[in-house]
């Protein structure tokens, strides 16, 4: 889940008077101003986390609540389209067959490591024998739709001192027709889509991974990040789809674009380090 969608879902109750709470949230951010922001936001807003849900500031994210709360009372257009349950994803897995280890780290120790300067990265092997089972469904069930065998493993690699390898999964079994393509256009994508929102790599949790990611990765890396993104926007949706798919995300809520739009955004808008 990303921490703006439970907001926005508040935000977009037709019930909900936006002028009035607009009146009462600016009486927050003055009260927070006066006193300690972190004992107002907790104890008199009701904002149920100990750090903020956004950067490192709870001041900078009191005021674009407010921001975004004189947005939807001057324009309520601007009203974000959610879906009505917040556990909506495409459901995609990979499974690896326990026989199947020693024969992946074999094929790995003859693969060649990408360089990069990214703290995560992402490359998918063919160890050239089945190696796992693939499936996927639909949004808003456990129907599986598709399962098929594969011979390729997604690998999750972690750069500190060294590299070294801390998830694996089974792969799709055939690439993007353009998937070679779009990872050579967008390397920064392609290193932050698989190394922190592959099957592996989001096992905490696709909010707690993209906020991990927002913390440890450089900000040279993030501004990279967010001027590719700006290119992968602009593709059409079955395009955008396919794309991330090809980049090894498996993050794929059904507001997919708005998503990306608000991982690009937060980045330029709060301090994270």
């Amino acid at each position: 889940m990303c921490l703006r969608q439970p907001l926005e879902h508040r935000l977009a109750d037709p019930t909900m008077d936006l002028p009035d709470q607009l009146d009462w949230w600016r009486s927050i951010v003055a009260l927070g101003r006066r006193e300690n922001f972190v004992a107002v936001m907790q104890d008199v807003a009701g904002v149920p986390f100990v750090d903020p849900p956004e950067g490192n500031s709870w001041e900078r994210w009191a005021n674009w609540v407010e921001e975004r709360l004189v947005e939807l009372v001057d324009d309520p257009g601007t009203v974000a389209d959610l879906p009505r349950y917040t556990e909506n994803w495409r459901l995609r897995n990979g499974v690896l067959l326990e026989e199947s280890q020693d024969v992946i780290r074999r094929e790995l120790g003859r693969s060649t490591i990408p360089d990069g300067t990214a703290r995560r990265d992402y490359l998918v092997v063919d160890v050239g024998r089945r190696i796992g089972i693939v499936s996927s469904g639909e949004h808003d069930s456990n129907r599986t739709l598709r399962e098929v065998e594969t011979t390729r493993v997604g690998v999750v690699l972690e750069r500190t001192d060294r590299s070294r390898v801390i998830g694996m999964h089974a792969a799709d079994p055939a690439d993007e027709p353009r998937g070679a393509e779009w990872r050579a256009r967008w390397p920064v994508l392609a290193s932050t889509m698989g190394g922190w929102f592959s099957l592996s790599a989001v096992a905490r949790g696709a909010s707690a991974s993209q906020d991990r990611m927002l913390r440890q990765e450089s900000d040279e890396h993030l501004e990279r990040l967010v001027a590719e993104g700006a290119e992968l926007l602009e593709l059409g949706d079955d395009e955008l789809h396919a794309a991330i798919v090809a980049l090894g995300c498996y993050v794929e809520p059904s507001f997919l674009r708005l998503w990306l739009e608000w991982m690009f955004w937060r980045i330029g808008y709060f301090d994270w380090k």
